[in-house]
């Protein structure tokens, strides 16, 4: 699941997550349009906040995506 769709299912908003794992809502928007890549410690915390259903690896961004 991507994060996008795992905040647009959830009673989450971009800032309320963003503040639940002590990150921006800016940084958060990105991760979840894909524009950027989350760190691997963000990434861990993205996953243990979402209970797993967004892990590490649905985070990550091909490289042809990210241009």
């Amino acid at each position: 699941m991507t994060l996008l769709e795992f905040i647009r299912s959830s009673d989450f908003t971009f800032s309320s997550f963003a503040e639940k794992i002590g990150e921006t809502e800016n940084i958060v928007r990105k991760w979840a349009y894909r524009q950027r890549q989350p760190s691997l410690p963000r990434a861990v915390k993205v996953e243990e906040a979402t209970g797993g259903k967004v892990t590490a690896r649905d985070l990550l961004v091909a490289a042809a995506e990210a241009e």
